[in-house]
């Protein structure tokens, strides 16, 4: 095996890989949006641009943004485990006081923090970019409409003018999106690879995928159809009020039409379109959780919809409260049994562990279904599963926390991690064999970060739960087909820098 050899870099450290250097090489030239799976090195990569941009000038300044603390924290120790000793790595947060992020701004070389963190500091004075000559932004699928990317970005091409280097592992399958990522990060060079290019096969790890097919008990199904009638009930009135015109309507469009009404003015009309179209939201969120969650997720929301409408705390909530035909509903699903869900996870999670080296990873929507898969998982003699969750909520985790518990996970101290989206986005589970998706998601952002999550340094295993003729089946074509598009998209905008490189 061939490493990396320059004055920057610990020897015989990092592996020679040409389509990494050729990237490096390319983005060192010009700002570049450098999208690639997860395990194939967009972090080497970003070592690498910085290496190049110290030979040029080894007394500016560099920023590594990512966005959150424990992301922060695992791209520094990455660099400190390759970078010879000389240069200082610095991490700036929130919790530092004022007066100290001053002077570590003023001693750093290499500063890693959140942009949120970056952008106060830049707008009370505390630093600016002048002496800076790289800005690294890792997840740059965020750097859109407000977030703090746009601005600090903004701020280092007027203070600054250097280079910017962005990251990620998918930015999404709409052509203006990534061409509002591009502008705002000033982006001039697109360099993508695919897990099928010649140039990276042979340091991919093979994935296993399966589906796991779940039919939904007779109970669920004669519940499900209840709603599906009850729903369509409230629709046949907002077509014979002339408010819509189709029964064919969906969740974005109801949304867009709320806000549409909500400027039209305060009339008793509106009022009751208002509230109609609420209600069918929230059956809307209810057949969700029937067919893609737990029974325990379902009864939690359903006696949240009753206890407001009690207190009349929203229109919606009373008015299905006090429905004849939703009461009769809410009693049907308080009869309901386990979902199939559950039993389909506990054996295939039994099946996994048979090997004592395995690491599960089990991504789900919603914390309340977190909850009753942890529940069911405590029973198996041989797992020891955790939760990983974010900070919001009454029992979200400090992020000091997560980091911690991470550590614990990848050190063996539990075998099972049971996560929300908190767990998809770049964090580094290297001992990770195993994912399992609770239900499909159709975002094609989030689809590729939950199967990277896997794979990353040996053979992984994924396993995707979908429950037959549901809304699985249709979020998981939703994101195979948009993840397609997304890469089209990119590998042309690729070509098209190529070819303007030819010609100049």
């Amino acid at each position: 095996m061939q490493y990396i050899k320059n004055r920057w870099i610990l020897d015989d450290k990092i592996e020679k890989r040409e389509y990494q250097e050729k990237i490096a090489e390319s983005a060192s030239k010009a700002n570049t949006l450098c999208v690639l799976p997860t395990a194939l090195g967009k972090t080497i990569i970003s070592l690498l641009v910085v290496t190049k941009v110290l030979d040029k000038d080894m007394n500016k300044r560099i920023l590594f943004l990512a966005p959150t603390r424990p992301l922060v924290d695992q791209h520094k120790n990455t660099y400190e485990k390759f970078l010879k000793l000389g240069l200082n790595l610095v991490p700036i947060t929130g919790k530092i006081k004022p007066e100290e992020r001053k002077k570590l701004y003023r001693t750093a070389d290499i500063i890693f923090s959140t942009p949120q963190c970056i952008k106060n500091d830049l707008k009370n004075n505390f630093f600016n970019f002048t002496d800076f000559s790289l800005l690294i932004v890792d997840e740059v699928q965020h750097c859109i409409g407000n977030y703090a990317y746009t601005f600090v970005a903004k701020k280092f091409i007027e203070q600054s003018n250097k280079l910017i280097l962005g990251l990620t592992a998918s930015p999404g399958a709409r052509y203006s999106k990534i061409n509002q990522i591009k502008k705002n990060l000033f982006i001039k060079n697109v360099e993508i690879r695919d897990e099928k290019d010649e140039d990276v096969k042979e340091f991919v790890e093979p994935i296993n995928l399966k589906w796991i097919e779940i039919n939904l008990p007779e109970d669920f199904e004669i519940v499900r159809k209840k709603l599906f009638d009850f729903r369509e009930e409230k629709i046949k009135k907002l077509i014979s009020w002339g408010v819509i015109y189709s029964p064919n309507i969906t969740k974005t469009q109801i949304i867009e039409l709320q806000s549409k009404l909500s400027r039209t003015g305060k009339s008793g009309f509106t009022f009751a379109a208002l509230s109609m179209l609420a209600e069918i939201l929230k059956i809307d969120y209810a057949i969700e959780l029937l067919e893609t969650q737990t029974t325990e997720s379902l009864n939690e929301y359903i006696d949240k919809i009753f206890e407001h409408g009690k207190s009349k705390k929203t229109k919606a909530d009373t008015r299905l409260a006090n429905d004849e035909i939703f009461k009769e509903i809410y009693v049907m699903i308080n009869k309901l049994g386990v979902h199939p869900k559950l039993f389909a996870l506990e054996n295939t999670v039994k099946d996994e562990l048979k090997n004592q080296d395995t690491r599960v990873i089990i991504f789900a929507q919603f914390r309340s279904t977190v909850k009753s898969i942890k529940d069911m998982l405590e029973k198996i003699p041989n797992c020891k599963p955790v939760v990983l969750v974010g900070q919001s909520g009454k029992d979200g985790l400090k992020q000091s926390k997560q980091i911690e518990l991470i550590s614990m996970y990848d050190a063996g101290f539990y075998n099972t991690l049971i996560t929300t989206s908190i767990g998809e986005e770049g964090i580094h589970l290297g001992s990770a064999t195993t994912a399992i998706f609770y239900e499909p998601i159709p975002s094609e952002i989030r689809s590729v970060q939950r199967r990277g999550r896997v794979g990353r340094e040996q053979p992984g295993r994924i396993f995707i739960l979908m429950t037959k003729k549901t809304r699985d089946e249709a979020y998981y074509w939703s994101a195979f087909h948009k993840e397609k598009k997304m890469k089209n998209i990119l590998y042309r905008m690729k070509d098209q820098m190529d070819l303007k490189g030819f010609e100049g």
